[in-house]
């Protein structure tokens, strides 16, 4: 039986949510999982389409309480997308202070492209990357496939 294969892809601008994408793959491949990172705008088709699930990952934009929202060009690199015909997802972002309806709004944006979201995750700033191996664990458990023969 080979191993599930996960695709994490990622909106970055100062880096931090692509580290978080690189801690979250190597979590998982501790756990025996064949996860890859790749930029959400610019995976190639190939590496999609060997992916048994997806977590996508966003930086969250606005000032607080004014125009908070997933990064400029998360929408367009979800829109170009193959269709997720019910692709298991798991989605995340990083913020200062608070995501408000950032995982909403990119988990809606995967739906609307036939993605079934399963969990959402948040990261704060660096501290937070010592929640890296809770996460990957939940992850693998919500993204497990569930018609597994007996």
């Amino acid at each position: 039986m080979r191993a599930m294969r996960v695709l994490i892809l990622y909106e970055s601008r100062r880096g931090f949510t692509l580290t978080v994408a690189r801690a979250l793959r190597d979590e998982l491949r501790l756990l025996g999982v064949d996860a890859t990172t790749a930029p959400l705008r610019g995976v190639d088709a190939g590496t999609f389409a060997a992916a048994d699930a997806l977590v996508v990952g966003t930086w969250v934009k606005g000032l607080i309480i004014a125009g908070v929202g997933p990064a400029s060009g998360t929408y367009e690199g979800v829109a170009a997308l193959p269709p997720l015909d019910g692709l298991p997802t798991v989605v995340y972002c990083t913020c200062e202070v608070s995501p408000r309806g950032t995982l909403d709004t990119l988990s809606g944006w995967l739906e609307g492209r036939g993605a079934q979201v399963r969990a959402h995750a948040v990261f704060r700033r660096r501290k937070s990357l010592a929640t890296v191996p809770d996460v990957a664990g939940r992850i693998l458990t919500v993204l497990a496939p569930t018609d597994a023969p007996s």
